[in-house]
């Protein structure tokens, strides 16, 4: 009874750490465009302000894992990255004193800050999936508590902001981060690294870096998982705007966006006997190959009774994928260094390549309208070559 108490504490201190993760990032994903059109921002300027840290991580996210390695508990860095995202979203809400430079300080201010408040999210998934392998519970639960918390802030925020004013957003990411920053200590449980038990004392920070680009096997997953993530970036971007232009109402766009999400969550919870029969690396490949599948059909344009079950496909698109990645990582890196791995993942598929897409897709909506999905079926097809390459060349790369 004491360890059925102890798991439950365990896996409930993490649930909660990504309720509180999870409630900033579905206020500031969604609105903090909103906040910087209130604040005087173009809309060019307020592209380049929410791009310039996506594509910051590909020094950032290294940067930050290696880091992260220096502290032998799991939860100090998080910590003073949450404390760090705090400050540079306050000095945000300073806005009337920088003047003609108030563009230049967002995009600081907000490269800073975001870069600080992404980088807890891959620590949290590493610690969290270490330690459930080591305690013995359901690393999806507490993920998709999470996932489920950022609906609830997304919709929360949007029916408050009805009749508040937009400034509402920037404290609310304050708050929740600051919140996270003091409350970490009592949240989180004082574990130890699990993945720095194999390191020797003597490697340099760069010398772990050189050791784990190095490692070809991790390569080629993160290039299969980067396209297929970076494959949302048009849906992201495009989606509700592509809709409502084919006459579908706001709320019918919401509805669908909700079915997305709602099935990403039931299989986190739910599907863990289904991804323990499948296994990672096949769980890689049908995901794959569904999201080849989605974008294809979604760049016909098709009717709204189709959308529902296409909409159903990011159950695989992307949830599938997130969780062969992470799985797929720890068989592929070396020990002692999931966690830098999972960093540098996080850091290149939701990073640099998503920013990437991100900004290619105007471009590419400008040009081909909804047919813009059909190159993002293609970019996911070369996800699915890579993947499909790793996999029949396995055994070459996977840590005994």
């Amino acid at each position: 009874m004491a360890q059925a108490t102890t798991l439950f504490t365990t896996q409930n201190r993490q649930a909660l750490f990504y309720i509180l993760l999870f409630s900033m990032t579905g206020a500031n994903l969604p609105f903090m465009p909103v906040w910087l059109d209130h604040h005087g921002m173009t809309g060019e300027q307020i592209g380049l302000i929410l791009a310039v840290p996506l594509l910051l991580r590909a020094v950032s996210g290294p940067l930050s894992g290696l880091w992260a390695d220096r502290f032998a508990l799991y939860r100090t860095p998080m910590m003073w990255f949450a404390a760090a995202a705090a400050l540079f979203y306050a000095l945000m809400g300073l806005s009337q004193l920088y003047g003609p430079w108030r563009f230049a300080a967002f995009l600081i201010l907000y490269a800073c800050a975001y870069t600080c408040s992404t980088s807890v999210s891959p620590m949290l998934d590493s610690m969290t999936w270490q330690l459930s392998r080591s305690h013995g519970f359901n690393y999806a639960v507490p993920r998709s508590i999470g996932s489920f918390a950022f609906v609830v802030a997304e919709v929360l925020l949007g029916l408050l902001l009805v009749w508040a004013s937009p400034d509402l957003i920037l404290w609310w990411v304050v708050i929740a981060v600051a919140i996270m920053a003091v409350s970490g200590r009592f949240i989180l449980p004082a574990e130890p690294r699990q993945d720095l038990r194999h390191l020797q004392g003597s490697e340099t920070a760069w010398q772990r870096l050189r050791v784990l680009m190095g490692n070809r096997g991790l390569f080629w997953l993160l290039l299969a998982v980067g396209c297929l993530q970076a494959s949302h970036s048009f849906y992201y971007a495009f989606s509700t705007l592509i809709w409502k232009n084919s006459g579908l109402s706001t709320a019918t766009c919401g509805y669908l966006w909700a079915v997305g999400v709602v099935g990403e969550i039931a299989f986190m919870m739910f599907a863990d006997r289904f991804r323990r029969r499948v296994g990672p690396w096949r769980m890689l490949i049908l995901a794959a190959v569904l999201a080849v599948a989605r974008w294809g059909v979604m760049a016909f344009g098709p009717p709204l009774w189709l959308l529902w079950p296409l909409q159903l496909l990011h159950i695989f698109s992307f949830a599938a994928v997130y969780f062969a990645g992470l799985e797929l990582i720890y068989r592929l890196a070396p020990k002692g260094y999931e966690g830098l791995a999972q960093t540098v993942n996080a850091a290149y598929a939701n990073g640099v390549m998503m920013g990437i897409g991100t900004m290619l897709s105007g471009a590419v909506f400008a040009a081909f309208g909804v047919g813009g999905y059909g190159l993002m079926a293609g970019l996911a097809g070369v996800g699915l070559l890579s993947a499909g390459w790793l996999y029949l060349n396995r055994e070459r790369f996977v840590v005994p």
